[in-house]
């Protein structure tokens, strides 16, 4: 079969192209330092890479979750550690008010001070986040975890049991809050109590009732003052499988760096090998065409 001078031409331009748009491809590889450009490259890393970049981004979601559960347990822990300095030092006072040796001007006092404290710890429970939030409210964030009703002189609990929950981790959920009615109970027993008792030691200190309610207030006090404590216990058990699960999440999406490394990073020694390759070719084609051109039947002739 005769290959006339046309055909040797297009199959030297083809083998060009080719040699050129391999090196095309080596040079954007290189450029960019990535392997693959396009999804056709390597289809079964490139569904793989995306698995890990999906991975990633949750990985990434979850540990936004970890810092934000983490703040607001540190929060509600630093409020109840202040509520149980102030349930001790209302204990305190009910001890000294229970002394026989006090004079109603002492008692007076001690229901001041108590009152004060009585404020202090209703505060504690309606504080809010740096979002404006309540903290202690439950699932109930723009109200207030106790309130107090002045026309009847009475504390009620008006945020609910309910816990907030995140997402930090794979399948895995975090309650993120503790609420005032678990630990002041449906009725808020003590900071009646207390109104109760700072009114009685003012108005009737020597009756034997107002020595029945410190008695009753001081027992309450303590059921209380051991549900605050078992909060700050549970709380800190929560920052700890937050600091685990946020340790795994690193591990995790360190490994999945590498593997994103491993399958999409250029290897440059490699690559320029290749260029170097397929310039020779080129080098070669071109010699080839250039002495196949020249020869013509009439210098065989």
């Amino acid at each position: 079969m005769r290959i006339s001078n046309a055909q040797t031409s297009a199959l030297m331009h083809a083998n060009m192209n080719r040699n050129a748009q391999a090196i095309g491809k080596l040079q954007a590889q290189i450029g960019s330092g990535l392997r693959i450009q396009v999804p056709s490259d390597d289809p079964i890393a490139s569904a793989r890479l995306m698995r890990i970049e999906r991975e990633q981004a949750s990985l990434g979601q979850y540990n936004l979750n970890i810092g934000k559960v983490s703040d607001g347990l540190g929060a509600q822990e630093t409020y109840l550690k202040s509520g149980s300095d102030t349930l001790l030092s209302i204990r305190d006072l009910l001890l000294w008010a229970s002394n026989d040796s006090n004079s109603g001007e002492d008692l007076s006092a001690i229901a001041s001070e108590m009152s004060s404290l009585e404020q202090s710890l209703m505060s504690n429970f309606n504080a809010r986040d740096e979002s404006g939030n309540y903290l202690f409210s439950g699932t109930l964030n723009n109200t207030p975890a106790v309130t107090f009703d002045p026309v009847t002189g009475t504390y009620s609990v008006t945020g609910n049991d309910q816990h907030r929950q995140a997402v930090v981790g794979n399948g895995v959920l975090m309650d993120d809050n503790v609420t005032a009615k678990e630990i002041l109970g449906a009725d808020a027993d003590l900071l009646n109590d207390l109104h109760t008792l700072v009114k009685s030691l003012k108005t009737a200190p020597n009756d034997p009732a107002t020595r029945d309610l410190l008695k009753s207030t001081l027992e309450q006090l303590d059921l209380t003052h051991g549900r605050v404590m078992g909060a700050i216990t549970d709380l800190g058990g929560r920052q700890n499988t937050l600091t685990l699960l946020g340790n795994g999440n690193a591990d995790v999406s360190l490994v999945n760096q590498k593997i994103q490394g491993d399958l999409s990073q250029l290897d440059l020694g490699g690559a320029f090998l290749q260029v170097s390759g397929y310039e020779l070719a080129m080098q070669a084609s071109q010699k080839v065409y250039t002495r196949v051109a020249a020869v013509s039947l009439f210098d065989l002739m």
